[in-house]
């Protein structure tokens, strides 16, 4: 089979699993409920990470023998939907799930070897080499990726838009690159997760049919991300990425992540603490539509991931790259997430400091 012909596979066992697990779903209590932090109107099924998991592996069913060395992305997988799923089930605990979030990690590093050994020339003197450090950087960074995907799966479509957009650009490096299997694994998960945002997009058609990825989702496709934002950067079989365009490529998810857990521990919390301080629940708080908020943060992503891109075909050095970066990040930081209260004590200080002046 053709790659796009396992896409379009991956799409339609994806939508008709949604559609068959309805009932089971409600059955089973595989459902999101209304309250407390969650402000969706009615119960919703909970069956969109599964679908797409289910949907993924059964496409690449007659691709398996030629896959083998994807193994431990297949078992990780496996692993993350299960204990997602129990999660959405109220079976297991938070630090349950972090083991199982590690354990995945640990099956990249250490089963597939893929690890950060090379994080490019970031400071104009050379490849920077991680040696020892490879495999704790790399675990690190994949819990991070994964927790950033699972953080914005707060608004009909946006974590699962977010993912697509991300995956969509890996798979034009893996083509560009010439990583025919890369390629093949990208474009049958995008086709997958395309199946579930049919009943997760808020658009007219969808009706009744809503349906919630919940952490079965999340997690996989963070692992999926995690893992090719690796993957393509170190592989010696073809050419690589370099390291820092996948930072832009990332870059909503990676900008989120890091700004909630410095505010959280700003306010003595702890990072893992849920709240509503998210990129989207701030846009959504300063008035734009729910719709708005999704396209503006959807869009911003697609420009990323664009100008990291252009500045990677442009050969522009990669400190250079990496600066860019860090500026736009510190614009992002100030703009949205910088604390209240550290606002509110610059302003009283400025404040203080022009009357002294007078």
């Amino acid at each position: 089979m053709t790659y796009l012909s396992q896409a379009v596979l991956a799409f339609f066992c994806t939508a008709l699993l949604i559609m068959m697990m309805r009932r089971p779903a409600e059955r089973f209590g595989l459902v999101d409920h209304p309250g407390g932090r969650k402000r969706h109107a009615g119960v919703v099924p909970l069956t969109g990470g599964v679908a797409m998991v289910a949907g993924f592996m059964l496409a690449l069913a007659v691709s398996y023998g030629a896959l083998g060395h994807f193994a431990a992305l297949f078992a990780g997988f496996l692993l993350l939907a299960l204990v997602g799923l129990l999660d959405d089930l109220g079976e297991v605990t938070a630090g349950t799930k972090m083991l199982f979030q590690v354990v995945a990690a640990v099956l990249m590093t250490s089963w597939a070897s893929v690890y950060l050994s090379n994080l490019g020339d970031l400071f104009g003197r050379g490849p920077l080499i991680t040696r020892d450090w490879a495999i704790p950087l790399t675990i690190f960074a994949t819990l991070a990726v994964i927790n950033a995907v699972n953080m914005f799966d707060g608004l009909d479509g946006l974590a699962g838009s977010l993912a697509l957009v991300t995956l969509g650009y890996f798979a034009l490096f893996a083509n560009h690159v010439g990583d025919a299997n890369s390629l093949k694994l990208l474009l049958v998960l995008c086709g997958a997760l395309v199946g579930f945002l049919v009943f997760n997009w808020p658009h007219p058609f969808r009706g009744r049919r809503r349906t919630f990825m919940g952490d079965a989702g999340s997690l996989v496709l963070g692992y999926a991300i995690a893992w090719f934002s690796v993957y393509l950067t170190q592989q010696a079989e073809f050419p690589t990425v370099p390291p820092v365009v996948m930072l832009w490529a990332v870059g909503v998810f990676l900008f989120d992540v890091f700004t909630v857990t410095i505010r959280r521990l700003v306010r003595r919390r702890s990072p893992m603490a849920p709240d509503r301080d998210h990129l989207h629940h701030m846009l959504l708080r300063r008035g734009f539509s729910g719709r708005a908020t999704l396209l503006l943060i959807v869009t911003a992503q697609l420009v990323l991931a664009a100008i990291g891109t252009a500045l990677w075909r442009l050969e522009v050095p990669e400190y250079l790259v990496l600066l860019a970066y860090v500026t736009v990040g510190s614009v992002y930081f100030v703009a949205f997430f910088l604390p209240p209260r550290l606002l509110r004590r610059w302003r009283r200080m400025n404040g203080a400091a022009t009357e002294r002046e007078e």
